[in-house]
């Protein structure tokens, strides 16, 4: 008993670690320009932007006027565009960073827009760690780099980003003369809240939404290379709050890449068959990206899976979602969901059937197997009864056709499957946009269930209802298809003569039992954690596999009626 207790937990942690080391195969597509892409929105500095009447009323406001007239000694707030000479160009824009310094010197910026990434994750992180904290100085002359470099880019959508040696590459006078905080912000609101306190409505055609990535891209495309160039410049400068002493040292820099690199990487969803703006991004999850259209070709120069089924299957994914709703706003995405496991669970199914009708003859001869058993009742102890019964069992099946050892073959074609079809649902870029019932498709159901504190969840305004609802379907109807064959079964020998109790059969039976409570629970454990259009791929599934279920005993039930004719 104990040997088979080992057995068993040896094949459980075997199944459990070829589906981590096979899912870790599969490669993220997402290049160094999507990435940046997906950055920005975590990450989008600690300057306010606001008009000449905003900034009159900040400096005006007793909480902030000290902090507001430090700044403007120091360089910080004023107008933010200006020219060599320090002077003005833009009379409708102005900055201010707002923050606070803690009693050991550590510094908070109190911007909301900080709050996503930078304040909690990074600057907290590696002030806990010994790390030296940039200045003020030093974050507020990023910012400056961000916004010359996303302005030029906003005049030149098609020109290739190049700063000279300081930096900068500027847009024309007259584009920056005319611009307004309403063309900068991405959101309506300067620091994307309102004075009730509701965050306020996304500014999508704003020069910062759009082109504020560049932050995290560089000229030859690699990630963080315009950054890099930037902390370089300042650690250089002579300027006051600059240089050495006030610019981060490598270690913080290689801690704030990671941070970055960390938050990005959890994004899959750049398998895009043609440019576009997708995903739900951000603090408030409300930024389409551009991610760049990947080709076959890419595909296959990630790796043979990738390029066999994982791009095949968000291939059909982006088509069909097209086809039925060009926006994506997610209806045209539950319908390319369903025909594609549709096509899925049919292409297995060619490969399966014959495993499945040889389950259900299997089924058919339990009465003879059961005889079988009977006649050498000490099989589970006595090795050469074990070895008859083997034999007899073997020549059983050879004359019924059955082949048991295929159903070995059919789980080593359909386990890379699943992990490729999980792979191009999670990598498929169209799934990342839109939402149904307020639920967005490439969210988890962990996540959204687990997040309570979301403004009104109960009002479904997040999709908490109806992860819930898609959670309980999916695993409901998972369960009745794994079990329905075992119930069929059960009603099918209550018809036969019972015979007496087995030792080698009930452990077999029990062994058999286990193994489909293990796969029943491993994959309704994986809906739970995966992105929810995995787990309206397994209720699409599981409803076929009950259809199959039936389809096949209609089939026996013909075949049988046939025979007895």
């Amino acid at each position: 008993m104990k040997h088979n207790k080992k057995t068993k937990l040896l094949g459980f942690g075997a199944l459990l670690l070829g589906g981590v080391l096979l899912s870790s195969c599969t490669a993220n597509f997402c290049n160094a320009q999507d990435k940046a892409h997906m950055a920005y929105p975590y990450e989008q500095g600690v300057t306010i932007y606001v008009d000449k009447e905003g900034y009159e009323a900040v400096k005006a406001d007793e909480n902030l006027s000290k902090l507001i007239a430090e700044e403007e000694e120091r360089g910080i707030a004023g107008p933010a565009f200006v020219d060599d000479e320090g002077k003005a160009i833009n009379d409708n824009v102005y900055k201010y960073v707002p923050y606070e310094l803690g009693a050991e010197g550590q510094i908070t910026f109190t911007a909301s827009k900080a709050k996503g990434l930078l304040q909690p994750s990074i600057i907290d992180s590696a002030f806990s760690s010994g790390y030296a904290i940039p200045s003020v100085e030093y974050w507020a002359s990023i910012d400056d780099f961000v916004l010359n470099a996303a302005t030029y880019l906003s005049e030149n959508p098609t020109a290739v980003y190049s700063p000279t040696a300081d930096g900068r590459n500027q847009a024309s006078a007259d584009y920056i003369k005319g611009l307004t905080v309403e063309d900068i912000n991405p959101y309506a609101e300067p620091d994307e809240y309102g004075a009730d306190g509701k965050l306020s409505e996304a500014n999508p055609n704003s020069i910062l939404r759009n082109y504020g990535y560049v932050k995290f891209t560089g000229e030859s495309g690699e990630f963080m290379g315009y950054y890099n160039q930037w902390a370089n410049i300042l650690y250089g400068s002579d300027e006051p709050g600059l240089g050495m002493d006030n610019c981060p040292t490598q270690d913080f820099l290689t801690a704030y890449e990671n941070a970055v690199l960390n938050k990005v990487n959890s994004n899959r969803s750049c398998i895009a068959t043609q440019d576009g703006l997708f995903g739900h991004y951000g603090a408030h999850n409300d930024w389409e990206v551009n991610i760049s259209k990947k080709s076959w070709g890419y595909a296959w120069g990630l790796g043979f899976l990738e390029g066999l089924l994982v791009y095949p299957v968000s291939w059909l994914v982006d088509t069909f979602a097209y086809s039925f709703d060009p926006l994506l706003s997610g209806v045209g995405q539950i319908g390319a969901l369903i025909l594609v496991t549709i096509i899925v669970r049919g292409l297995l199914l060619l490969v399966t059937f014959p495993t499945t009708m040889d389950t259900q003859k299997m089924q058919a001869l339990q009465p003879e197997l059961a005889k079988l058993q009977a006649k050498y009742p000490n099989s589970n102890t006595n090795q050469a009864e074990k070895a008859r019964m083997a034999q007899e069992q073997m020549a059983l099946y050879k004359r019924h056709k059955i082949h048991p050892f295929r159903q070995i073959l059919v789980l080593i074609i359909q386990f890379p499957v699943f992990i490729c079809v999980w792979s191009g649902l999670q990598g498929s870029a169209a799934l990342s946009s839109g939402s149904v019932l307020n639920l967005n498709l490439s969210d988890t159901i962990s996540s959204i269930l687990f997040d309570v504190s979301a403004p009104h969840w109960y009002y479904n305004t997040t999709g908490w209802w109806t992860a819930l609802i898609l959670f309980i379907l999916m695993a409901a109807i998972q369960i009745m298809s794994m079990l329905l064959p075992r119930i069929i079964q059960k009603i099918q020998l209550k018809k036969q003569p019972k015979l007496g109790k087995n030792p080698a059969a009930n452990s077999q039976q029990k062994q058999m039992k286990w193994v489909s409570i293990f796969i029943m629970g491993f994959t309704i454990l994986m809906g739970f954690f995966l992105p929810s259009a995995m787990a309206v791929y397994w209720l699409i599934g599981g409803l076929i596999s009950i259809a199959q279920t039936g389809i096949t005993q209609l089939i026996m039930a013909k075949a049988k009626k046939k025979r007895t004719k």
